[in-house]
C-alpha cells in the first residue's frame, strides 16, 4: 500500500459534524463514521499521500505510539475500498488540517442497516394524507 492514495469522494461522499466524519458508501448502501483522528486522515487522503508518508507524518506529530493505529485505520479504508490510487477528476485544493492537540485512535464505524438508522427518525411517522409535520395516528 505504499503508492498514492486518494479518498474516494465520488463514491463516498462526506460531511464532518462536531469532529466526526459522515460517509455513504453510494454503491453499497453503508453508512460510515470516522472518529478520534480519523476525520484529520481523511482530509489529508483528500490531496493525495502515500499511507507510509501519512503513517510518517502522524508519529512525527504524536509520537510513535500513533504509527500502529493509524496504519490499522488505513488498511481498514482501504478494504472498504475507500481509497483510489488515481486522482480525482475534480480535484479541489487541499484545505488546511486541524490537528487536534492530542492523539486519539482514528477509529471506523460501519453501519449496514441504513433503512433502519433512517426508520428511527420520526419524520418518517407521517400521515400521508396531511404531510410532514403531522404524525401517523395508528387506526383503531
Amino acid at each position: 500500500m505504499s503508492s498514492i492514495r486518494f479518498a474516494d469522494t465520488g463514491r463516498f461522499p462526506n460531511d464532518t459534524i462536531d469532529g466526526e466524519t459522515v460517509l455513504i458508501d453510494v454503491e453499497k448502501g453503508h453508512l460510515f463514521l470516522f472518529t478520534g483522528i480519523g476525520p484529520q486522515i481523511w482530509q489529508r487522503l483528500g490531496s493525495g499521500v502515500t499511507p507510509d508518508n501519512l503513517v510518517d507524518e502522524v508519529a512525527s506529530r504524536y509520537g510513535e505510539r500513533a504509527a500502529a493505529p493509524t496504519r490499522t485505520f488505513l488498511e481498514a479504508l482501504e478494504g472498504a475500498e475507500m481509497l483510489r490510487s488515481d486522482a480525482p477528476s475534480a480535484q479541489s485544493p487541499a484545505p488546511a488540517i486541524s490537528w487536534p492537540s492530542a492523539f486519539v485512535v482514528p477509529a471506523l464505524e460501519q453501519y449496514d442497516q441504513i433503512a433502519d438508522i433512517i426508520s428511527m427518525d420520526p419524520i418518517h411517522e407521517v400521515d400521508s394524507s396531511k404531510g410532514w409535520p403531522h404524525r401517523h395516528e395508528e387506526r383503531r
